[in-house]
């Protein structure tokens, strides 16, 4: 009785890890990604401008000659999400903490919230950017910053931030950190048809959360970017 239960649920793995292959492979056959390789997330074509202090929460804030910082979204984040229908920022005038929500990212119904990566206030806002998701999507540390801010503790804040090679050691991590999370596969039931988080090779396919449901939107949110952020207050 024993050895039969034993192979029973021998078999039964291996049928499970079957039908999974399957389902994989028939969801790499239906992607519209994976059949073009111009799609490729990799770490060495994002861009790193120099100057920039990045967040581990995916903003970024670079100090201008005025006195004010222009804040906004990262290369990275930007390759996994694809262009998106809209982002949602604060109000001129509005005062906000490092850590605290400040540009909500959306995609046909699904949204990321990113949190600020210093504090202070509003003074502009790019509203050229914000009616181009392309602009903000191809060129995010330039023409396509979003908010320009008066910060109210520069100094201290920029230094719980990376800068330089530490930029890109962390986004090395990150890569790394990401690549795992997709592999295992938060994306509900409902979400499969079409999605396709990892190129065949373990790549992240660019544009990747795009094919993704609100599910695995939800759960990037929470272990990745609210993970992210709470480790930030606690250097605080």
């Amino acid at each position: 009785m024993v050895i039969f239960l034993v192979v029973f649920f021998v078999a039964l793995a291996i049928l499970l890890s079957w039908y999974q292959g399957i389902r994989r492979n028939r969801v790499l056959s239906l992607s519209p990604i994976v059949k073009k390789q111009a799609y490729q997330f990799k770490l060495e074509n994002l861009s790193i401008p120099a100057g920039i202090y990045f967040s581990p929460t995916h903003s970024w804030a670079h100090m201008q000659t005025n006195g004010r910082a222009r804040v906004g979204v990262d290369s990275f984040l930007h390759g996994l999400t694809g262009i998106l229908t809209g982002i949602q920022v604060p109000e001129e005038g509005a005062s906000v903490k490092q850590g605290d929500p400040i540009f909500t990212m959306l995609h046909k119904g699904k949204k990321l919230v990113i949190s600020a990566p210093v504090s202070g206030k509003v003074r502009g806002i790019n509203s050229e950017a914000l009616q181009n998701m392309r602009m903000t999507h191809r060129d995010p540390y330039s023409t396509g910053w979003l908010v320009e801010m008066t910060p109210s503790n520069w100094e201290l804040e920029t230094k719980r931030l990376y800068l330089g090679q530490q930029t890109t050691t962390w986004l090395k991590a990150e890569m790394s950190r990401i690549r795992d999370f997709f592999a295992y596969s938060f994306a509900p039931p409902d979400s499969v048809s079409g999605l396709v988080l990892l190129q065949e090779g373990g790549d992240i396919a660019e544009g990747a959360m795009a094919f993704a449901g609100r599910g695995l939107w939800g759960s990037f949110q929470k272990l990745i970017l609210d993970q992210a952020n709470l480790e930030l207050k606690e250097n605080t």
